[in-house]
């Protein structure tokens, strides 16, 4: 370790296990002693001062809903809600320890970045104030270490040394009584899907129509993780009425592949087989013709993330299903949000949702997860799972916001709340869900699940144990002995 004769300097090791050590200068100049991760910490806990929160350039800014930590390629949080001035934003949002970091990624290049909707940077340095899009549009940016309420120090010591593997309150899980566990964790659930229909009635509101918002959703559900924007971008060149009015399976693929800008070149088909090339120039022909009646500017290739992907979450293939939705008799053919509500009405609500979901492209994809390379028969139908992740994050919002919009009110849906259905519907294991599976408190159901998510990112990682139920019983129990 390099010796270092300036006493106020502390070495702590970086939060990536990196064996190298770092040195943390209070405040830091230029912040290459402070770990990124730490600054994205310090957003999704929203560990700063907010009150009278501004950009560089003096817009007031009201965080009302951070995002989602993004681990894999692209911007670091997604799905953030920010309102600058008077405006809402919904999009992402970049972290980096100095402003410099935007332009040295590159981020001003890459077309994944466009959907940034805020830029927030520990310090400030000479690009402060003058982060660009791919367009040439200036970020909004945000400045945090003025706004640090203690020690930087300090907080960057402590982060480094904390446990990220264990709940604060898990050595006294077994003390909570089950019912106020599973009470509380009920409660969280209904109040993220509360946030989530909020968040989509406000659009439907400013005038968005319902059927685009189901798209948009439907449509982020099957990009996965790391190809939830691109998709979103898609749905938006390529709304419902234009989709629907293409009645062949085939034409809708090709239009949607070639705006995709995932269609291959012929020049990358040399190596393929007969049967490929040709689907691939029958592709590129139709789009050809498409496009001429409707000129939407294709997307950027680049714009798409193939790495670490599963065959059946790669792009083309997911497209493809999308596709298969506007078919005459599928679920944009007619009336979506329509025959989304008269399933939700019926006794079998969850199979009758599932049914209308279903997606199966046309047959080249029986032996084809991305256009230009065959591979073996396999079923491409959009499988239950995600199915059952789309009625989660897509269809359940979206019909409680219409239920709960001032202009249209359906009482079935009111009566027969759509938070049912997630109480029907299995929970899936991930990293959140584990944690408490681990103590003991395992999810009975996806309603469950969604409040353990809640439980987790809005009170346990943020230090809100007063504000938590659990947490308040333990203290006061702890009180009393």
């Amino acid at each position: 370790m390099r010796r270092v004769p300036d006493r106020r300097l502390v070495r702590v090791r970086e939060p990536d296990l990196s064996p190298d050590s770092v040195e943390v200068h209070e405040p830091a100049p230029g912040g290459r002693a402070v770990p990124e991760a730490f600054v994205q910490d310090l957003w999704d806990a929203q560990r700063f001062n907010r009150s009278d929160l501004t950009t560089t350039d003096g817009e007031r800014v009201r965080i009302l809903d951070p995002g989602d930590l993004n681990t894999d390629a692209g911007p670091d949080f997604s799905g953030a809600h920010i309102r600058i001035g008077e405006v809402d934003w919904f999009g992402d949002v970049e972290i980096h320890v100095t402003s410099g970091a935007w332009f040295d990624h590159n981020h001003h290049q890459d077309p994944r970045y466009d959907r940034v909707v805020l830029h927030v940077t520990l310090h400030a340095d000479l690009h402060t104030g003058c982060l660009t899009r791919t367009d040439g549009s200036v970020l909004p940016e945000v400045v945090l270490a003025p706004r640090l309420q203690r020690s930087l120090r300090r907080m960057v010591h402590a982060f480094v040394q904390r446990d990220r593997d264990d709940l604060v309150c898990a050595p006294q899980w077994s003390h909570v009584p089950a019912p106020l566990r599973r009470e509380w964790i009920k409660t969280l659930g209904s109040k993220r899907l509360s946030r989530r229909a909020n968040r989509l009635r406000l659009r439907l509101e400013r005038g968005t129509p319902a059927d685009l918002l189901l798209q948009e959703r439907l449509f982020a559900g099957l990009g996965y993780a790391k190809n939830t924007e691109p998709m979103i971008d898609l749905a938006r060149r390529l709304p419902p009425p234009v989709l629907r009015s293409i009645p062949d399976a085939r034409d809708r693929e090709s239009l949607l592949l070639g705006t995709a800008g995932l269609l291959p070149d012929p020049g990358r088909l040399l190596s393929a087989d007969r049967h490929t090339a040709d689907a691939v120039m029958d592709f590129r022909a139709r789009y050809a013709r498409l496009h001429a009646d409707r000129p939407v500017p294709p997307m950027n290739t680049t714009a798409w993330t193939f790495f670490r992907l599963r065959p059946n979450n790669l792009p083309p293939l997911r497209i493809a299903q999308a596709a298969a939705w506007f078919g005459p008799d599928a679920l944009f053919g007619r009336a979506p949000i329509e025959q989304l509500q008269q399933a939700a009405r019926t006794q079998r609500a969850l199979p009758a949702i599932r049914e209308r979901l279903s997606a199966l492209p046309t047959v080249f994809w029986e032996t084809h997860y991305r256009p230009s390379t065959a591979t073996k028969r396999h079923s491409p139908a959009l499988g239950q799972t995600r199915i059952d992740t789309l009625i989660i994050n897509a269809v359940v919002p979206l019909l409680r916001a219409i239920a709960e919009s001032g202009e249209t009110m359906d009482e079935h849906v009111q009566s027969r709340p759509t938070s049912a259905l997630l109480e029907q519907l299995p929970s899936k294991r991930d990293s959140v869900t584990r944690r408490f599976r681990t103590l003991g408190t395992a999810p009975r159901s996806a309603a469950e699940a969604q409040g353990m998510h809640e439980l987790f990112r809005n009170y346990c990682t943020r230090g809100g144990c007063l504000q938590c139920e659990i947490g308040r019983f333990l203290l006061d129990r702890d009180a009393s002995n």
